[in-house]
Parts: structure tokens; C-alpha cells; sequence
């Protein structure tokens, strides 16, 4: 992976340029070579050599990314896992890993995991081209270069957090890393980056707390879920272009939207090929993971859905599997997320089916409370009638305090069925 190229030619350069700021820094690119050096050492004493794995699960970030640079110095492969795992959960996703590595010996460099929306961490390995192949690309598309101080605000577990990292580092950039998210030290550090890397509702949030005269930030990259028209205005307003794409950690970009493009339309991103078959996302490209699934004619699709235009460009509808099927019609959750997160008092939403003996389902939305707003119901109804067909508008409507996230900070929307289920979410009936 060039990043140990890339990261030690910079500490033997220009040592003493910033590499790591904020809550876990500073550190230069001299001192991160040095310690990525030391740690590579101590591993080959240990006995690591090329094509095995070495566990990253430091809850300090910048640890993190020291451990992942001794890895790659190696030819080993780094497995970045999350700090807040349970213990019976990291030793699985750790066993797991480690199996795939062996799998594929040392064209593996990194192990990451999927998001976990389905309650259980899924590895999957990469190559070291899998991702840095797309870094030249990536900063000509968001004009993220050596000059910038890039926020990193979520655990490095997360592949967009983690991507967003690597990609900074190579091109010489420092990133301001945050151990977890917190809307408060994001904020703040607003006033000295001028990138971030997040998904929507940390956006969202960002921005309504940022103060426009003060932030230095130029460009948000956002990932992970719908892009709502609101936010992104909001951004503009504040001064920050909103660079938004789609990928998968299985597949890296597949594609992206720069200002300019209709609202929910974005371009193919480079060197990927798309093809829409009965509804469903199929790509083809140098980014795909190791051994992910693919046709006879090397496309890989991980259930999620879109419609491809005359024009060339993709609208993601979202995943397949998350539908609802309401009285034969078929309902994407993330359209009616979209609109009852423009309600009043509604800092996030969750909706999922729940089974119903005449129409198959019907639509339940689950609710994140702002804490400095007080939650109508009649005005949620109010929302969804005015903007919904029938069909997509909530039966149910249960409000909670937080909702399960993944990682990378994403809603876990199989989490949120799941504990609605067995009431372990703690969600309150609205009525």
C-alpha cells in the first residue's frame, strides 16, 4: 500500500510537517514514521511476517494509524476493528478476518468490516490498489490536496472514515482525528480544517451548529446514506460545497455527485462500469474487495437498488432488502426517512415494516428525538400526509432518545426492527 511509502518518504522529507491534529495529536510525519517503524519492529520480533494479519483495535486513532502503516510495512495485512465491540464479537470478526487473510495470503493488505446493519461485523479484505488506485481521482473530484487539514470525525473502523484518512495522509494532508463522534469537538474544529468526511445527520448537525464566519471548511464529502436536499442547501448556505457518492465497502466509489448535478443524481465515478438490472446495482472495477461475489463478467452488486437515466446518471433508491411491501405496493424506507426528517423536532428517523395480516406490512417509523425540541405527532401525520402517497405514510410511530448506529455512525436499520421486536430498543409509543 503506497500509504507506508508515501507516509515514511514524507517523515524523511518534510519531518516535521503536521501528519495528526486535534484531541489526538499532534503528531508530525517524522514521529509517525518513527513510531509506524518501532511498531513494525516489535510485530517481526513477534514473529509477523508478509501475508498474515495484525489486529488494529487501538482507541486512541492516531494508534490506529500507526499500527495500520507497521502492517503495511511488513507486506502484512492490517484488520481495523471497533474498540466498543463486545469481546465475543471482536474475537469472531478477529477469527474471521484472520481466515481471510490466509485465504488470500498477501495480496490482502487491509481488512475492513461492513457496516454491521445487520447486527453481526462481515470482514472484508482489499487489496492495496483497491483503494489507493482511486486517490489521484479522488482528490481531483473533491480538490482535497497537501494544503488542507482534513476532519476525521468517527472511528476508523468505519471505511469512509478510514478511506477519508489514508487518502489525506498519501497526498500530505493532516488529518484532525476525533476518537468518536461528538457534534461539540467536530464543531469546533470546524474553525481549523477546511475538509470533512461524514455521513448526512452528522452533517446536518454540523452545520446548524458551525458558525459560517468563523469555520474554515470548504468541502464536506458525504457518504453512508440519503443526501437530503435541505442539508445540502443548508451547507452552501454556510459556505461548504457538499461533495456526496455512492460505494459499499465491498465496492469501493461506484459513484458521485458534484455540485451541479439534479438533486439524487450522480455520475459514475471513474474506471467503474454500471449496469441496472431488474432494478438492482450491479459495478464492475479496479476497486472491488478480494473474493467479493461477481458474474461471469466480473460485476459485483450488494443488493441495493437505482434507476440509471438517459443521461448516464444513477439514482441509489437503497437497499433492496430494507423494502417494504405495503397492499402490493413496494415502499423504500429511505424516501419516507427523507421526508419526516424535515418535521419538526425530528433529529433522525428510522422506518421498517412490521407484518400486518391483510396487507403483508405496513410502515413503522421510529424517531430521534431533538433533545431541544418538543415531538408532535399530529404534525409528523400532518408531514407525512402532505408529502407521502398513502401507502408510504407511518401506521406506527414510536419516538427514542438515540437510535442504533453502526460504526461509521450510520442508522442500523436491522437493529431498529430487531429491537422493536424484543423491546430492547426502549422506543415509546406515540399516540
Amino acid at each position: 500500500m503506497p500509504i507506508s511509502r508515501d507516509v515514511m518518504r514524507r517523515a524523511a522529507a518534510d519531518p516535521d510537517r503536521p501528519a495528526v491534529v486535534g484531541p489526538c495529536g499532534p503528531v508530525s510525519f517524522g514521529e509517525l514514521g518513527e513510531r509506524a517503524r518501532r511498531r513494525a519492529e516489535a510485530l517481526a520480533d513477534s514473529g509477523v511476517v508478509a501475508g498474515q494479519g495484525v489486529v488494529c483495535a487501538e482507541e486512541d486513532p492516531s494508534a490506529v494509524l500507526v499500527s495500520l502503516v507497521a502492517a503495511d510495512l511488513l507486506g502484512a495485512a492490517a484488520i481495523v476493528t471497533e474498540p466498543a465491540w463486545p469481546d465475543a464479537v471482536a474475537d469472531a470478526a478477529v477469527t474471521a478476518a484472520r481466515a481471510l487473510v490466509d485465504q488470500h495470503g498477501k495480496a490482502a493488505s487491509l481488512v475492513v468490516f461492513s457496516s454491521g446493519s445487520t447486527g453481526l461485523p462481515h470482514p472484508i479484505a482489499r487489496t492495496r490498489r483497491s483503494w489507493t488506485f482511486s486517490f489521484p481521482t479522488f482528490s481531483a473530484l473533491t480538490g482535497i490536496g497537501a494544503d488542507d487539514t482534513v476532519l476525521i470525525p468517527g472511528r476508523l473502523s468505519g471505511s469512509l472514515f478510514l478511506y477519508g484518512a489514508l487518502h489525506a495522509l498519501t497526498m500530505g494532508a493532516a488529518v484532525h482525528l476525533l476518537p468518536t463522534w461528538s457534534l461539540g469537538l467536530a464543531a469546533e474544529a470546524a474553525a481549523s480544517t477546511t475538509a470533512v468526511h461524514l455521513v448526512p445527520t452528522m452533517l446536518a448537525s454540523l452545520i446548524e451548529r458551525i458558525d459560517p464566519a468563523a469555520s474554515r471548511l470548504r468541502v464536506a464529502v458525504c457518504a453512508g446514506a440519503h443526501l437530503d436536499q435541505p442539508v445540502e442547501s443548508a451547507a452552501r448556505s454556510a459556505g461548504v460545497q457538499v461533495i456526496d457518492y455512492y460505494g459499499a465497502a465491498e465496492l469501493s466509489f461506484v459513484a458521485i455527485r458534484r455540485p451541479g448535478l439534479a438533486p439524487g443524481r450522480l455520475r459514475v465515478f471513474p474506471e467503474v462500469e454500471v449496469d441496472v438490472r431488474d432494478g438492482a446495482i450491479w459495478a464492475r472495477s479496479p476497486y472491488l474487495a478480494l473474493g467479493v461475489d461477481q458474474d461471469a463478467e466480473g460485476f459485483a452488486g450488494v443488493g441495493d437498488h437505482g434507476v440509471r437515466h438517459d443521461d448516464g446518471t444513477l439514482t441509489v433508491l437503497g437497499r433492496g432488502d430494507a423494502a417494504i411491501t405495503s397492499g402490493g405496493a413496494t415502499i423504500a424506507p429511505e424516501a419516507v426517512e427523507g421526508v419526516l426528517r424535515t418535521a419538526p423536532g425530528v433529529q433522525d428517523v428510522a422506518v421498517v415494516g412490521s407484518p400486518h395480516p391483510r396487507l403483508g406490512q405496513v410502515v413503522v417509523a421510529v424517531v430521534e428525538v431533538r433533545p431541544d425540541h418538543p415531538l408532535s405527532l399530529p404534525v409528523l401525520r400532518s408531514t407525512a400526509t402532505e408529502q407521502l402517497p398513502p401507502a408510504q405514510r407511518p401506521r406506527v410511530w414510536y419516538a427514542v432518545d438515540q437510535l442504533p448506529r453502526t460504526g461509521s455512525g450510520k442508522v442500523a436499520r436491522a437493529l431498529v426492527g430487531a429491537g422493536l421486536r424484543d423491546g430492547s430498543l426502549g422506543a415509546r409509543v406515540l399516540a
